[in-house]
Formats: C-alpha cells, sequence, structure tokens
C-alpha cells in the first residue's frame, strides 16, 4: 500500500526495493554479501570487529567522515572492510538527497582499502539513483550514529534462533518490535528506512518519527480505533481508510492533496492552539514570512479536516482553497502603523468625524457575516511585529489576548464591545536585530509562544533548485551544477557558524538562507552572456570562489555591505578585520558532505 513508485518524480525505485531484499536474504537470514556473490560478509565475527572499532570507540574529531572511517578500519580484514562497504550501501539506499555518484565515490573508496572495487553494473548502483524520500541534512551529519545503530541491529539479529528469525522476517509488526528493542531506535532515521525498505506494504516511506507523529495526529479522524496503539499502526490504518475514499489516486503523504493537512516547514502547528499566538523569530532572510503562511494554510485546513471528517475534506478542494485564501490576512507593521489603523480611529468625512474600522475589525466583521456552523478558522499575520509599538497599537486587544471570552467596551462616544473569537490565531514575525525579544513588554511577550528561525542549508539547496530549473530552463542541467551549490551551501554555513561564535556578533546576526538565492540569477546571467566553465561554475578546482564570478558578486553586493551595517559600531581598523575575517570563512569553505 505504502510502496512508492517514484513515478511522480520521475524516478523508478524498483532497484532499490529489490535491493532491500537482497539485503534481507543475502545478510540478515543469512552470512552472505549484497555486493560480493557467495562471499561471507555479514557474519557475527566481522560484526563484532566493527563493533569494536567502530561502534564501541567512536571518533569525535573535526576531521571527515571519510578520514576517520578508513582510521577506524585500517588494520581490519578485507572482510571486515567489505562489511563497511555494505553498511554504507544500506545507509544509502533510502535517501534520495544524496546523488547516486557521491554514494558510488565513497562506497567505491572504503572498498579500495580492502583492494577491491565497486563491481561494474551492479544493480545497487541502480538503486542508488532512484532513492524513496529525503533524510534531510541532519541524516548525513548523523552518518556515524545511524552506521553503529545498523551495526548493532544486526548483532542483535544473528543471535536469534534461526526458526525465530524466520518467524519475525515473515511479519511486518514483529519484525518491528525487534527493531525497537535495539537502543536508540525511536532517534534513528534508519530505523523508519529500513522498515519502509523491508516491508513496503506497511510502513510509509517517512524517515522522521516527528513528521509520522504529525500526519498520525492530522488524520486521527480516520481511525477506526482511536485508540490504537503505536503511530506506524496507526499511519497502515489511516492510509487503509484513505484508499476507501479516494479510490484509484496514487496517495502519498508528501504529495497534495495529503501534504497540505499536516505539513508546515515550522512544524508548530500544535503549540499554537495553546495560545493563539506564536511569533516566529531570528536572523533576516530566514523565511519566517513564508512559514508564517504556510502555518496559517496548516491551521485552515487541518480544522476542515476535523471539523468537515475526510470525506468531505477532499472533494471540497476548491472551497477550502478559498477558505485559505479569505482566511489569511498580513497586516505589514512598520513605525507609522498606530492603533486607529489596527482597531478604529476616527476620520474626517463630509465636515464630520467618524469612527472607522481599523484592520481587526474589519476582520472581525468578515468573520461574524460567516455562518458560523461552517466557519474555518481565520489567521492574522503580524509580519516585522517589532517595527511598531505594539502594546499601543493592540490598545484594549492586549488583554483579549489571553482572554478570548472576555468583551471590552472601546472608547468613545459609540457604544461598542470587542471581543476575539477563539478561532482567530495571530501569528507574529521579528526580526531579532531589529529589536531584541527582551525590549519587547514583558507582559506581552508572555501572551505568545515563540519559535526560532535560523538559517537552513537544505532550503538553500531545494529553493536554488527550483529557482535554476524556473522557465525558460538553461541548457546546462541542475546535475551539473548542484556539487557547486552544495559548496555554497556549506560555505554559508561556515560563515554563520563564524558569525554565531564571534565575540563582536552573535547569532542574532546571522545571515538567513534567503540572502544567498541570488547567486543563482549571478550564475545564470554569467552562462547567459556566454560564459563557458571547464572546471567548476562557482567555484575552482580548489574551492574558493571564481574570479569575479558568482559568489564574488554575492559577497560585494549583499553579504559585505549587510555585515559591514552590523558592524557599523565599531572602529574602522576593528571592523574591517572582523570583515576580512568573515570573508575569509565564507571563500574558503570545507568539503559539502553528503
Amino acid at each position: 500500500m505504502a510502496r512508492f513508485t517514484g513515478s511522480g518524480e520521475g524516478r523508478d525505485t524498483s532497484a532499490t526495493y529489490e535491493s532491500a531484499a537482497a539485503f534481507r536474504d543475502r545478510c540478515l537470514m543469512a552470512d552472505g554479501s549484497l555486493l560480493f556473490g557467495d562471499a561471507q560478509v555479514w557474519t557475527s565475527a566481522n560484526l563484532d570487529r566493527m563493533r569494536e572499532k567502530f561502534v564501541d570507540a567512536p571518533d569525535e574529531s573535526d576531521r571527515s567522515f571519510r578520514e576517520k572511517f578508513e582510521d577506524q578500519l585500517k588494520d581490519e580484514s578485507q572482510a571486515v572492510k567489505r562489511l563497511a562497504a555494505e553498511a554504507l550501501a544500506v545507509y544509502f539506499l533510502f535517501p534520495s538527497n544524496v546523488r547516486a555518484r557521491k554514494k558510488c565515490e565513497l562506497i567505491s573508496e572504503v572498498l579500495g582499502w580492502g583492494g577491491d572495487a565497486f563491481p561494474e553494473d551492479h544493480p545497487v548502483i541502480k538503486a542508488f539513483a532512484g532513492g524513496i524520500g529525503s533524510g534531510g541534512q541532519g541524516y548525513n551529519t548523523r552518518r556515524p550514529f545511524e552506521i553503529a545503530f545498523l551495526i548493532r541491529l544486526a548483532i542483535a539479529w544473528k543471535k536469534l534462533d534461526p526458526a525465530n528469525a524466520k518467524e519475525l522476517i515473515a511479519d511486518a509488526w514483529r519484525f518491528e518490535e525487534f527493531v525497537d528493542g535495539i537502543d536508540d531506535a525511536d532517534s534513528r532515521q534508519l530505523r523508519h528506512m529500513l522498515l519502509h525498505l523491508l516491508f513496503p506494504e506497511h510502513f510509509e516511506r517517512i524517515a522522521s518519527s516527528e513528521h509520522k507523529r504529525r500526519v498520525a495526529q492530522a488524520f486521527a479522524g480516520l481511525l477506526p480505533d482511536p485508540e490504537m496503539e503505536g503511530t506506524d499502526r496507526r499511519l497502515y490504518a489511516i492510509r487503509k481508510e484513505l484508499s476507501k475514499l479516494l479510490p484509484g489516486k496514487s496517495l502519498d503523504f508528501y504529495w497534495p492533496p495529503l501534504r497540505e493537512a499536516w505539513y508546515d516547514s515550522a512544524g508548530e502547528i500544535d503549540v499554537i492552539h495553546h495560545k493563539k499566538q506564536i511569533v516566529l523569530y531570528g536572523p533576516p532572510g530566514t523565511g519566517k514570512t513564508h512559514e508564517a503562511r504556510e502555518v496559517a494554510e496548516r491551521i485552515i485546513r487541518s480544522a476542515a479536516l476535523e471539523r468537515w471528517g475526510a470525506a468531505k475534506y477532499f472533494q471540497q478542494q476548491d472551497s477550502i482553497a478559498k477558505a485559505v485564501k479569505d482566511g489569511v490576512h498580513t497586516v505589514q507593521l512598520h513605525p507609522a502603523y498606530s492603533y486607529e489603523d489596527f482597531v478604529r480611529g476616527l476620520h474626517l468625512a463630509g465636515g464630520k468625524t467618524e469612527y472607522r474600522p481599523g484592520v481587526l475589525l474589519q476582520i472581525l466583521g468578515q468573520m461574524e457575516a460567516e455562518k458560523s456552523e461552517e466557519r474555518l478558522p481565520h489567521v492574522l499575520i503580524l509580519d516585522e511585529m517589532n517595527r511598531t509599538d505594539l502594546s499601543r497599537m493592540l490598545g484594549e486587544c492586549f488583554s483579549l489576548l489571553e482572554n478570548r471570552d472576555r468583551t471590552v467596551r472601546l472608547p468613545g462616544g459609540e457604544d461598542m464591545q470587542l471581543k476575539l473569537p477563539s478561532d482567530l490565531y495571530v501569528i507574529g514575525t521579528m526580526n531579532l536585530i531589529d529589536q531584541s525579544v527582551e525590549q519587547i513588554d514583558f507582559a506581552l511577550r508572555r501572551r505568545f509562544l515563540w519559535i526560532e528561525c535560523l538559517f537552513d542549508a537544505d532550503t538553500l539547496l531545494r529553493v536554488a533548485s527550483e529557482l535554476w530549473n524556473q522557465k525558460p530552463k538553461m541548457r546546462i542541467s541542475w546535475d551539473r551544477v548542484e556539487d557547486d551549490f552544495r559548496l555554497l551551501a556549506s560555505a554559508a554555513t561556515a560563515l554563520n557558524r563564524a558569525i554565531h561564535e564571534s565575540e563582536l556578533l552573535g547569532s542574532q546576526y546571522e545571515v538567513g538562507h534567503t540572502y544567498f538565492f541570488d547567486v543563482v540569477r549571478f550564475l545564470k546571467d554569467e552562462l547567459e552572456d556566454g560564459g563557458q566553465r571547464r572546471q567548476g561554475f562557482l567555484w575552482n578546482k580548489k574551492r574558493r570562489p571564481r574570479d569575479g564570478g558568482a559568489v564574488e558578486r554575492l559577497w560585494r553586493l549583499s553579504l559585505e555591505p549587510l555585515l559591514r551595517e552590523y558592524l557599523s559600531g565599531l572602529r574602522g581598523r576593528e571592523r574591517d578585520d572582523e570583515l576580512q575575517r568573515l570573508r575569509s570563512v565564507f571563500f574558503s569553505p570545507p568539503e559539502a558532505e553528503e
């Protein structure tokens, strides 16, 4: 049921599932090899050596994974080095966000330590070109822990009685219980990946426990037994019900129309129900406004799913889209924005003064005009909320944010009562460098929940890919430039780490991922002007920016002016020295590890 064909994303996943089955049959159920025919690789003796040299002796230095892995295995036999390479192959089967070439390069290197080569045209190579879903950047950075989990799982499996092992491998839910008996299973993405690869009819292609929890919560109304235990069992039951509601459709929780019911990049839809108000805060350029809109849409869609039920929800997608369009209200705040703009104020009209409703009263009027039994929530986004005197702007609403059942009388000659309905949500966005959190009225601050938004390398790469592939498409494919953009993401990460650790700046001055998107346009301009690239597009072979190229233009036109402004209060020499240090960090990125 949950098997992923890859057709919707232009990938063929059949070889991936076949390789997973080969791992099950040759490596778990026998002591054989995934890559080398009849060789004995996944034996208890070899696994014990991997545990001793790799799992029980972690290398916590700052060196690359390759360097540390080679040192840990340097004195081991060819068979143990084969096991290490095959463990990497299993680790790489699921993720689609690591390119096949990079997977093969690393495995070939590890095999080379033992005098082996990656067998040409092996089915695993084709499997790498498919992939099931993204593991995110975190899966790469936690690689040693994920592989250690696989080794410990295999060791525990080899201790099973053969008859018991045969029963477990034939039962998805009993196999899940076995996997969850391994230490740290609940914190390992490989746990979810293996379950899907080996039992694709039972487990979703979701490699995040948090995503699984959010999906199960969003569609909980479909469960025939609301008390059902186990997130994966709940998802299995939910999919069965969805298949009845949407017969003949390819259902995937990462695709429309399912995705919109549960996903938001901030991942904080749950907490907003506690206070009805949240603030997304962090450095400039981290996509807070975009995330606010995603959260707002999910609030409305999740309410529709819960209130209408799944059948009506999927039948009324046009109505929900209209509810989102009409129900999300964005106010761009600025120093001149006032109570009169937000609540109401006196205006001169026809020789006399009259009260005119502000944005809030207009929203409340729109909500009151809707039939209460059909009304979906409304969401008010206060963009850059710290750029105005928020306490003055809110006025009487200051207390109503916390007491939604209370009614207050507005000042003035008219007898007007104001009450904030429980289905009006408020999302604020705020840049810390404009005004620190501590400078906002503390009584107001406690009326909101605060969610930090930071630089995200995965978002940088995803958006860069989307911008590159926008029409008109470039004659050079994204695959050819992707390495350069991964190095850019590595450079941006290193720059932000240096800013975070700087005694002159700090975390609030980190540079958001949106500041780096201009590189796409700069590089496109170069290539459209006839520029040719023999080695690299953004960087040369020494991992330095190309002379006069897109990265240098980004620094000169965007990053340096921004950082110079941040450092404007320093003496000239001190400021210039810090700028030079940050430039050196950005222009000398560490190798991007996939």
